[in-house]
């Protein structure tokens, strides 16, 4: 199968992180071209000169979909791939192999598919890996649909519902076929091992709001941010940065942690790494 990757990059300091880097060369191992495009480093580090095929850099206005817009309208040919990866920087990954994801059985025959299907605000390929087969590289609606992705995005929930939903309501609105390694709709509530995995008592507020965040009446629930050890169990070789940023199910970071070194000890390294860097990032930039 010829494949292409458009990865989008964004970094508040400009750099390309050493999880990127990773990431890149992870994803270079699938793809007969791969195209990085960053809204903050003006450069390719020399790390990434040898792996990467066309980088492009750019202002930071659209949000990723700016940047992969600017990736589809450079890629070469466009036609002649089999399937277009669209990827960002917003997870950390592949932790492992990412072969198995790609050849998913549950996403054989989707015309359009990524590694996760929510449910939230109607069944959507979660934007942070989406994937367009034939059918819809060559429609006309998909090659309309960048053509009006512009850069006056400024609102980030906007664009969650103009493009990263509205792309898959487009899509299956003109008859395509959507399909995600990870449906969210097949097991939609916690279970009770997941949640005694993430309550402490030596925790009392996080624990109250993990099992109050968690509610069935909460349905339909994030599977990215709230059920990532099922991601990894359906060979989803990712984790979000936004648990670790913003944790909005108040998990236990802890026990993510050493999940996290029982899986890939490496990237565990990475991933605190990155974490600490941002986290002074912050507190410099508040200090000023």
């Amino acid at each position: 199968m010829k494949r292409a990757i458009i990865f989008a990059h964004y970094d508040v300091d400009g750099i390309v992180d050493p999880y990127v880097v990773e990431a890149i060369n992870g994803y270079r191992r699938h793809t007969d071209s791969l195209l990085f495009v960053s809204a903050s480093a003006s450069s390719m580090p020399r790390e990434l000169r040898a792996t990467v095929d066309h980088f492009i850099p750019r202002r930071n206005v659209g949000y990723d979909f700016g940047s992969w817009k600017a990736g589809w309208l450079a890629l070469k040919q466009r036609d002649s791939f089999d399937e277009i990866v669209f990827a960002n920087d917003s997870v950390y990954g592949p932790l492992i192999d990412l072969r198995p994801a790609l050849n998913a059985t549950k996403c054989v025959e989707a015309d359009f598919w990524g590694m996760v299907l929510s449910e939230a605000h109607g069944p959507h390929v979660q934007s942070w890996f989406f994937v367009a087969r034939q059918p819809v590289i060559r429609s006309a609606v998909f090659e309309s649909f960048w053509q009006s992705t512009g850069s006056d995005m400024r609102d980030k929930c906007e664009l969650v519902l103009r493009f990263e939903i509205g792309l898959s309501r487009l899509l299956t609105n003109s008859g395509y076929s959507l399909a995600g390694v990870y449906d969210g709709r097949e097991r939609p509530f916690v279970t009770h091992a997941e949640r005694l995995s993430h309550f402490s008592i030596s925790q009392p507020l996080r624990s109250i709001k993990f099992i109050k965040k968690t509610l069935p009446r909460r349905v339909p629930f994030d599977p990215s941010l709230l059920f990532y050890r099922r991601l990894w169990g359906a060979g989803i070789p990712f984790i979000k940065r936004r648990l670790f940023d913003i944790n909005p199910y108040a998990l236990d970071l802890q026990h993510v942690a050493d999940d996290l070194k029982r899986f890939s000890p490496h990237w565990q390294t990475l991933i605190e790494n990155h974490q600490n860097r941002i986290r002074r990032s912050v507190r410099t930039r508040q200090a000023q």
